[in-house]
This record gives C-alpha cells, sequence and structure tokens, in this order.
C-alpha cells in the first residue's frame, strides 16, 4: 500500500526530504502543507504530488501515514494544537514528529497527543545558512545524525519514520528531550549568540576601513551570524535558561583568558590552548558525521577540465564520493581537491585511481 508522508510547512528541509524521495522514486505520495506562496514554488519545483494550504486540514490530514512538522518551533507547536483538534478526521494511526530545535516544550505537548497519533520528538542535525524551499538539498541529511525522543509508550522507531531517516542517510539517535535541549545549548544555541557577538561586537573603525581583509578565522567564526532572526528567536524562547547558562561559562572563559593574557601567565594559557586542541582534534576526527568519513586530497591544476579529470576515473570504478570540497585554488598555479568516503578501500583505491591519472593524492590526516 502506497504511504503518504504529509510536510507541513515546506521549507528547505522539508524539501529535501521531498526531493530526496523524488529523486529515489520512492512509492510514497508527498503531500506539501505550506502557505500559497511556497506551495507555488514546490509546484514549480514538483517537489510534491499533492498541494494544501494550513488551514486545508480536513484534507491534508485523513490519509496521511506520517506526518512531518517542518516549520518553526512556534508553529511546530501551534499545529499541534490543530491535530489535537482534529483527532476525529483520521480514521487510523498517524506517526507525527517533528524537525524542531528544541525539544522539551514540543514534545510536552505532542507526548499529550490523543489517539490516532503517535508522537516522536526529532531533530535532524542538517541545515543550511540559505532559507527556502528553492534551496533544497537530496543529500542535506546524508551521514548525519537525527536526534529523536519516544513518548514512554513505545519503545522504539515506529517503521516507516525509521525507514525515511536511514532512507535519507542520517543516522536515529535516542535521546531525553531535556537532555537534547542542554546539548543543543551548548554545541549550536550559544555558539550562535557567540557568532553573533563576533559579528557585532566588532570596532566600527575596523569593520567600515578593513573588513576585506578579514581571514578564514572570522569568516568561519562569523558564518552563522547570517542565520535567521525569526528562527532564533523560537529557540531562544523555549531554550533561553540552557542557553544562558552555557553563555555565561563561555563568557567566564574567556575572561579567564583575558586575565591569563594581561598577567602573561603563559602556563595557563598554553594549558587552554592543549585543552582547546584536543576539543577541536575530537571534533574534526569525528567530523559531525554520524559514520567516519576517509578522506583523500588531491592536488589539482588550475585549468579547465581538471576536476572532472579527477573525478570521472573514480565515477568509471563505480566508488562512491560522499564529499567533495575545492579547498584552496591560486590562479594559473592549482588547486586542492578535498574527496571524502564512506570505506577505507574506496579512499585507497581512489588514491590508485588519481596517480595512475598523474594527479598527486594522498590520505589527509
Amino acid at each position: 500500500m502506497t504511504k503518504r508522508i504529509t510536510l507541513i510547512g515546506f521549507g528547505l528541509l522539508a524539501g529535501s526530504i521531498a526531493v530526496a524521495l523524488k529523486q529515489a522514486k520512492q512509492h510514497v505520495v508527498i503531500r506539501a502543507v505550506s502557505s500559497r506562496e511556497t506551495l507555488q514554488k514546490a509546484k514549480f519545483f514538483s517537489f510534491a504530488d499533492e498541494f494544501f494550504e494550513y488551514g486545508d486540514v480536513q484534507n491534508w490530514l485523513p490519509g496521511s501515514n506520517l506526518i512531518l512538522l517542518c516549520g518553526p518551533i512556534k508553529h511546530i507547536l501551534s499545529t499541534i494544537d490543530v491535530l489535537k483538534n482534529s483527532a476525529e478526521l483520521p480514521s487510523g494511526e498517524i506517526v507525527v514528529s517533528d524537525i524542531g530545535s528544541t525539544k522539551e516544550m514540543i514534545c510536552e505537548k505532542g507526548f499529550a497527543l490523543p489517539a490516532p497519533f503517535v508522537f516522536v520528538g526529532g531533530h535532524p542535525m542538517a541545515g543550511s545558512e540559505k532559507r527556502g524551499v528553492e534551496h533544497s538539498d537530496s543529500s542535506i541529511f546524508e551521514n548525519t545524525y537525527w536526534l529523536y525522543c519516544l513518548p514512554k509508550k513505545i519503545r522504539k522507531l515506529p517503521g516507516l519514520l525509521n525507514d525515511i531517516l536511514v532512507f535519507l542517510g542520517s543516522r536515529p539517535v535516542q535521546i531525553s528531550p531535556k537532555g537534547h535541549d542542554v546539548a543543543m545549548a551548548w554545541l549550536s544555541h550559544a555558539p550562535q549568540l557567540l557568532s553573533t557577538s563576533i559579528a557585532t561586537g566588532i570596532s566600527s573603525e575596523v569593520a567600515e576601513n578593513h573588513l576585506h581583509l578579514a581571514g578564514s578565522g572570522f569568516r568561519d567564526m562569523t558564518r552563522i551570524a547570517g542565520s535567521s532572526w525569526e528562527m532564533w528567536k523560537d529557540i531562544l524562547e523555549t531554550n533561553g535558561k540552557n542557553v544562558t547558562e552555557a553563555l555565561t561559562a563561555y563568557l567566564e572563559k574567556a575572561l579567564e583568558i583575558k586575565e591569563e593574557i594581561s598577567e602573561w601567565q603563559f602556563n595557563e594559557l598554553e594549558d587552554n590552548f592543549m585543552r582547546g586542541n584536543k576539543t577541536r582534534y575530537n571534533l574534526e576526527t569525528g567530523k559531525n558525521y554520524a559514520y567516519p568519513l576517509y578522506e583523500v586530497i588531491a592536488h589539482i591544476p588550475d585549468e579547465p577540465g581538471s576536476i572532472l579529470k579527477a573525478l570521472g576515473p573514480i565515477a568509471e570504478k563505480n566508488i562512491n564520493i560522499r564529499d567533495i570540497e575545492l579547498m584552496k585554488v591560486r590562479e594559473g598555479i592549482g588547486g586542492t581537491l578535498l574527496l571524502a568516503f564512506k570505506a577505507e578501500n574506496d579512499a585507497k583505491n581512489a588514491i590508485r585511481i588519481l596517480e595512475d591519472e598523474g594527479i598527486y593524492a594522498r590520505k589527509r590526516v
């Protein structure tokens, strides 16, 4: 029997789910529920099979097998209320989940939904500074964690939801709503505010006259300063306590290092650098991926077709490249291409293939 997956709030992540299912020609009916303007975009790109505005509940709710709430947190919470008040419409069990960046408030409401709904809190560790369905990316969930929170009445992910998450290339990992919000405060929410503070705290003289001189450090640390306030407003409203605790600790450490610099406490500064090195090393070796990737660095000349020359022979051998990054390019000289593979043997074979093509390649360490 064909399953119907209803995606409510058809933005970047919902569109990415839909694109992946469409490209793989999965036997599912995709229902897009969103604003009229967004639905027009989704129709233009043929991202869904059925299209409904938010208020058309009597049509998009019955027959749905899985509902994913993909809008902002406040919209997720209000949609849960809509489902609660429409429980008489569907005739069979419907699994409901979400992609919200905080979990305690969402799960408290979701877990209280009456039959026929079964709610599972969710948060894919994927995203982009870009917004809108037009930026949908079928590989955005590939090799990432998809955190989920179960109600007490069930012990494992419902089959259809689990199948979708695995199909998308993610790794489902169970966590409690409270544990999720504490972890995200430290790993995502407070870092967002630190990035914002760097971007807004820079001296006006430097910002006006020397910003073009910014190196990769400043660019990397302020990348997420371009994030949407509308999204972060909801996050901070629903996880403010945990975020302020994490920010306080980060600021205390920054003041401690400031004091060590002013008094030139060499040993203490070195200790902080070493501890920072260790944390970064652990992050790099994990690559923030659900599964380890094996990386290869290839040095290619700056000339037309050089990237194709590197990738073509690898593809001909049916070796799947999981990630590609053009790291550096010097005009007239060459560039550095980073290739990532899921299997170590694939990485070794890729190096041999590249060397046969006259391209110097090595394993990234």
